[in-house]
């Protein structure tokens, strides 16, 4: 592959590495955000069900400021009274924001039976996996159960712990109860891998056939925009040459019948007459000498473009002032520009001759395919 080709390769891969970049990161950030929000109502499902299962009996009052409760402000403080006297928390407005429910008797329920007795991260992170997995959500799951003094300290807590809990992993914090007084941290085990798995195959498929599609599509829009030019400057030169009271089109024609060209393969061609190579629709100019020993090589097709030592002499320098190095010289000349420009054709040098190789023709022939024999424009 030619330094040019590689460089916009590189630069096509860059630019869609980025794009590719971007729209994962974009996709795992809204299917974390899905997550959480799932696991967060799934988790809710739990203290439901584990309120059902809890029997609550006893006498409970708590107080309710009637004008709070009408105002968009909340109180600075609640307090609980039961059997074992009245207890006062401080109401913070953060915590109550994040509170499972807005719904005050609800939380005073909550208050009442969750204090009678406490919540259990084990059990209750048993029934969150369970609420969890009619979510769809098949995920490692550990739950942080903490219960919070009047002084924002904390009185008591108790964890379902794993190695993997750190913020990376926090789903949600929220409180229960009335006054917040309940702490819940839960946490999910979850990876790039875990999460979107399937679209980074897709991303990965679309990225390829992008990058390979953009790809060749400049490689034959630079050859389209080099050819045009080269086919416009041709006919400008040959109309200068043909007098006035010829038409111009016959002549164009006729003389474009006249010029020999070869097809050495799919990237490049040889005019003989005008001492050119086209290569990837890029104009080269050749030597005379390296013009006329390849069209030499190019007639004998029917020999399997073989030459005699004396043929090439003959015919490169009839005056008899050739000699063998001097031979060899202008086959390795040629043989220089077939490397210099890529074009998977070799010169072989068997006895007291040179053979022309064509490597693709030797790659179908080992597959057996048929040749084609070289094009002659």
């Amino acid at each position: 592959m030619r330094p040019k080709r590689i460089i916009l390769l590189f630069v096509i891969a860059c630019v869609g590495g980025v794009i590719f970049f971007f729209v994962c990161k974009y996709t795992y950030d809204f299917k974390v955000v899905k997550l959480k929000e799932k696991a967060r109502n799934a988790f809710i499902g739990a203290v439901d069900q584990e309120l059902r299962n809890r029997s609550v009996d006893g006498d409970c009052s708590f107080n309710l400021d009637a004008k709070a409760a009408m105002s968009a402000e909340i109180p600075d403080s609640v307090y609980f009274e039961d059997e074992t006297g009245k207890r006062w928390y401080r109401l913070d407005p953060k915590k109550n924001r994040m509170n499972i429910t807005n719904n005050s008797t609800l939380r005073a329920l909550h208050s009442f039976a969750f204090g009678k007795k406490e919540l259990l991260a084990d059990s209750l992170n048993a029934v969150w996996n369970e609420q969890l997995r009619k979510s769809n959500i098949f995920l490692e799951s550990a739950l942080c159960v903490s219960l919070i003094n009047i002084d924002g300290s904390i009185k008591s807590q108790n964890t379902c712990w794993n190695e993997w809990c750190n913020s990376s992993n926090l789903v949600f914090t929220s409180y229960i109860g009335y006054a917040c007084e309940i702490e819940i941290i839960g946490y999910l085990c979850y990876s790039v891998w875990s999460i979107m798995y399937k679209e980074i195959f897709l991303y990965l498929l679309l990225y390829i056939v992008l990058v390979y599609g953009f790809y060749k599509s400049f490689i034959v829009l630079r050859r389209k925009l080099y050819s045009l030019p080269n086919k416009e400057i041709i006919e400008i030169e040959v109309i200068k040459e043909v007098p006035v009271e010829v038409p111009v089109i016959k002549v164009v024609q006729n003389i474009d019948a006249t010029i020999h060209s070869y097809k050495l393969n799919e990237r490049s061609i040889f005019y003989s007459e005008r001492n050119i190579l086209v290569v990837d629709g890029v104009e080269k100019k050749i030597q005379p000498q390296t013009c006329r020993i390849l069209e030499l090589f190019l007639e004998e097709k029917d020999h399997k473009y073989m030459l005699e030592y004396s043929v090439i002499m003959d015919k490169l320098w009839p005056d008899g002032s050739g000699n063998t190095l001097r031979m060899h010289k202008a086959v390795d000349r040629l043989r220089a520009l077939f490397k210099e420009n890529d074009l998977s054709i070799n010169i072989q040098r068997k006895n007291s001759a040179y053979q022309l190789i064509f490597w693709e023709n030797l790659f179908e022939q080992a597959n057996n395919k048929n040749v084609d024999e070289m094009e002659i424009i």
